[in-house]
């Protein structure tokens, strides 16, 4: 069995993989060297890949590192895929990962990587597993505080999908011009790819990947799970 850790902006992903079968997934605020050995009791994982995209715990990969055959996901570890971005050691590992949990989905296929979290990200892999690149975009929740911060009467309001495109108040236009804005975002690069590469394959993931995959008039698959598998991919591409 294969564990992944995937510390992320706000949450730190665990799951563990039979394989390539994802036997088991949750998130939390914080996992600690007790909850890894509660958990080990249930599955016995051997194998080990971590990622982080925030400072992690030494002591909790430590412990992962005298424990596990762990390897610590960084740009040095081979892939199988060809990465032509222009500066290789300044792509997020969580980016990295998602392309290639895609393209070992999707083999054969020109895909476009929507990640959407904290921020958003749009990633596209050719069918020759070449990775051209991406864009970054705030989330739904970054706008929300954007607006409120850097404004001085804007207030700072929940997040909701207003169904009614034109809000009625302050609240719903600040509501809508996150959420329906992040949703055209979507739709306009959707649309601007697929001219250039009719056989398209478009996957949302994130923690906002559900909300949105709803929404959208585009053909789309919808997978919460793909940077874990990736990353489990490329643990057993290296083992």
């Amino acid at each position: 069995m294969n564990l992944v850790v995937d510390i992320g902006n706000t949450f730190i992903k665990i799951a563990v993989f039979e394989k390539d079968v994802l036997v088991y997934t949750e998130k939390f605020r914080q996992f600690r060297v007790k909850d890894l050995k509660n958990l080990r009791k249930k599955y016995p994982f051997t194998l080990c890949i971590s990622s982080s995209v925030r400072k992690s715990d030494p002591y909790f990969i430590q412990h992962l590192s005298r424990n596990y055959h762990l390897l610590l996901l960084s740009h040095k570890t081979k892939v199988p895929i060809k990465n032509l971005y222009k500066t290789p050691k300044t792509l997020g590992l969580d980016r990295l990962a998602a392309v290639v949990g895609a393209t070992n989905q999707y083999p054969g296929k020109n895909i476009l990587v929507i990640d959407i979290g904290t921020c958003m990200t749009f990633d596209f892999i050719d069918k020759e597993r070449n990775y051209l690149g991406g864009n970054i975009s705030p989330g739904v929740e970054l706008r929300l505080n954007a607006m409120h911060h850097f404004t001085s009467s804007l207030p700072l309001v929940q997040r909701k999908n207003n169904k009614d495109i034109l809000g009625k108040s302050t609240k719903e236009a600040l509501q809508n011009g996150a959420f329906h804005g992040l949703k055209y975002e979507i739709e306009g690069f959707i649309k601007n790819l697929t001219k250039k590469n009719r056989s398209l394959t478009v996957i949302l993931t994130g923690g906002d990947a559900v909300n949105f995959g709803e929404t959208l008039e585009s053909k789309i698959f919808v997978d919460p799970n793909l940077v874990l598998k990736g990353l489990n991919d490329i643990l057993t591409y290296n083992n």
